[in-house]
């Protein structure tokens, strides 16, 4: 009796559109994170970002790209605190010596101290230094995006690329993202110096990225603790430290800034990146993970 072949069973067809995803799913985060976070700024002028956008887009693009995995994926790394004692160490505290040392360095060389909360010796500096503190670790600071940034964009970028080239990406887009915020008057990029100061601005989001990716690694892939904290602390050490902040009136007013020091502050975080990754021989501590492409990529 002849026997007759079974018939390989039906592959379940996926939506062009998630196909799509899969295949470009940085690419399509790059073009929904700018399209909605710069909404204010080409609708009605208005030079903001909208801050949550980067994690919002991420929670669109991952389930499209790589179905509930993804979705899963993304919404797991926002919640893993769990982690060595170094890592935390690092993401709240590396910011603090690093911004020190710049403003050490900066006296040595003739510069004055600044004007900041802790160095100024203002009135009520332990009220509004824990009130800034409540402040950056509030969901609507700039600190919310990185679910979106190292929580989706980092994972994939280590995956296809190198931990490396995936990291000097995502920090030249992380850079490129606040581009409206240099031409808003109110706030800090604005202080700097504007549109002029945007290719320091980069540099110095390079050399974070840098240290945010070694702390994501050594983490087990946290982005609440390599991303969110991490993020709020560099916000909370740079105001307190180096900015001539203050609150006024209930509003946040940031004074002259001495463009510089804060140069001479993102020297320092640079030549930290770069002794990083010669330390590590550009791994940043990777180590490869069965991620939701791998998983995805199954049939």
């Amino acid at each position: 009796m002849k026997t007759v072949p079974t018939q390989p069973e039906q592959v379940k067809k996926r939506n062009p559109i998630s196909t799509f995803v899969e295949k470009y799913p940085f690419h399509v985060y790059v073009v929904l994170t700018l399209a909605l976070g710069w909404y204010p700024w080409y609708l009605s002028g208005d030079p903001r970002v909208i801050y949550i956008v980067p994690t919002l887009t991420a929670l669109i693009v991952a389930p499209l790209a790589y179905g509930k995995a993804g979705l899963k994926d993304v919404l797991s790394r926002a919640g893993r605190w769990r982690a060595p004692w170094h890592t935390w160490a690092t993401a709240l505290i590396a910011p603090a010596v690093m911004t020190s040392v710049a403003v050490v360095i900066h006296v040595l060389l003739g510069g004055q101290l600044p004007n900041s909360l802790l160095l100024s010796g203002g009135d009520n500096v332990l009220g509004q230094v824990g009130f800034l503190i409540l402040a950056f670790l509030l969901p609507f600071s700039g600190a919310i995006a990185e679910f979106g940034f190292r929580g989706f964009a980092l994972p994939v970028l280590q995956k296809r690329w190198s931990p490396l080239f995936g990291t000097l990406i995502l920090g030249v887009f992380f850079g490129l993202w606040t581009l409206p915020e240099f031409f808003a008057p109110e706030s800090p990029q604005y202080a700097m110096g504007g549109a002029s100061f945007l290719p320091i601005w980069i540099l110095s989001e390079v050399a974070w990225s840098v240290l945010m990716t070694w702390v994501f690694n050594k983490s087990k892939g946290s982005s609440l603790i390599a991303g969110y904290i991490f993020h709020a602390a560099f916000n909370f050490w740079t105001v307190v430290l180096i900015i001539d902040a203050a609150f006024v009136n209930g509003e946040f007013v940031v004074g002259e800034i001495d463009s510089t020091l804060f140069a001479l502050n993102i020297a320092m975080f640079f030549v930290t990146a770069v002794a990083l990754i010669i330390v590590t021989k550009g791994r940043l501590g990777y180590q490869a993970e069965e991620t939701v492409e791998a998983v995805t990529a199954q049939p």
